[in-house]
């Protein structure tokens, strides 16, 4: 009893009963069975996640849930319980919708992509008046108290995107970043990945001649959408570099190989399988990938390790900035 007391921090035990105790604790390297320890408090842990809908078993935002899911398995046997609430990335209003109802439901946690600024510290704003911490993934807003961050940089991630492209194009070429999203202002990671582009030409090539030219596309599945860009291309024949800020270079690599445009050295973001097809073809010659089943898994993790384990967790774990040629494609995992 008193070497329970002690451990778990109550009731009253002397302090040379205390310090003993605690000395045989750190010589023995004992550590408390946690399993046995949650199922005899019957406690269970809701979290919950709040992440854009993926659009198919393939794309981007299904990565994260694989991390999830894989989280899942290592620790519901703790009394952990995780509920998932998708949105979607074209609808602001939906994101409000789950946001609504992971507040009726009260979590002890939760992880959540940031992925419209507004609606974010709305909710984020209702969290912390409920003592509910969270982990971002995906995207970071640092003004944010979050419990951590698990993410790509997405500045250096521009930043990166535009070296590469100053290297393999021409000094006097112009480059194209390309926007596909509805309410740019509203999605911050893009606006970094854009911030950190710029920055780099103007710290490192405040000289330059080179023409930046910046495209926003609300919706880049639709014939009009692709006139745009064609229609920008056809205008500007000195664009020779191409950024584009998301996962869907895909669409900009189509209109790419259906005009026969060769010459232009193209960036995009992230190893789904219709980037990886064009990045085999040689029509789009970077991806900068960010392991997004990682992120899905540390961030459930982290809320595992603060609220379950009661460790102190890092603020801010950045995941590596890979960039994927064809010629290493097929090595990475």
């Amino acid at each position: 009893g008193t070497v329970d007391r002690v451990i778990h921090n109550r009731g009253e035990v002397s302090k040379s009963t205390r310090d003993k105790i605690l000395t045989i604790i750190d010589e023995m390297e004992y550590q408390p069975n946690l399993l046995a320890s949650t199922l005899a408090s019957k406690k269970t842990f809701s979290f919950a996640l709040l992440m854009p809908e993926p659009i198919s078993s393939e794309s981007y935002w299904n990565k994260p849930l694989i991390g999830v899911r894989k989280a899942f398995e290592e620790i519901h046997q703790y009394g952990v319980n995780i509920s998932t609430h998708l949105f979607k990335q074209s609808d602001p209003e939906t994101f409000n919708t789950e946001t609504k109802l992971i507040l009726e439901n009260n979590p002890e946690g939760v992880v959540l992509a940031p992925f419209f600024l507004r609606e974010s510290k709305e909710f984020i704003e209702e969290l912390m008046k409920r003592n509910i911490p969270y982990v971002f993934i995906d995207s970071n807003l640092n003004e944010c108290c979050k419990l951590s961050f698990i993410g790509q940089n997405s500045f250096q991630s521009g930043t990166l995107a535009a070296k590469l492209l100053d290297y393999s194009v021409p000094a006097e070429a112009s480059i194209l970043i390309l926007h596909f999203a509805k309410q740019l202002d509203n999605m911050n990671h893009l606006v970094q990945r854009e911030k950190g582009f710029y920055e780099y030409f103007s710290k490192n090539k405040p000289d330059t001649k080179r023409k930046l030219i910046t495209q926003e596309i609300a919706d880049p599945t639709t014939e009009e959408s692709r006139n745009v860009i064609k229609a920008l291309l056809q205008t500007n024949p000195e664009i020779q570099g191409i950024f584009v800020t998301n996962s869907q270079v895909y669409y900009l690599a189509s209109i790419l190989e259906e005009l026969n445009l060769t010459n232009i050295r193209v960036i995009g973001h992230d190893l789904i399988n219709e980037n990886i097809s064009f990045l085999k073809k040689g029509i789009v010659d970077f991806l900068i990938c960010q392991r997004p089943e990682e992120q899905g898994y540390n961030a459930v993790i982290t809320l595992f390790e603060h609220l379950v384990l009661k460790k102190e967790v890092k603020s801010e774990n950045y995941t590596s900035i890979d960039i994927i040629t064809k010629e290493n494609v097929d090595y990475y995992k």
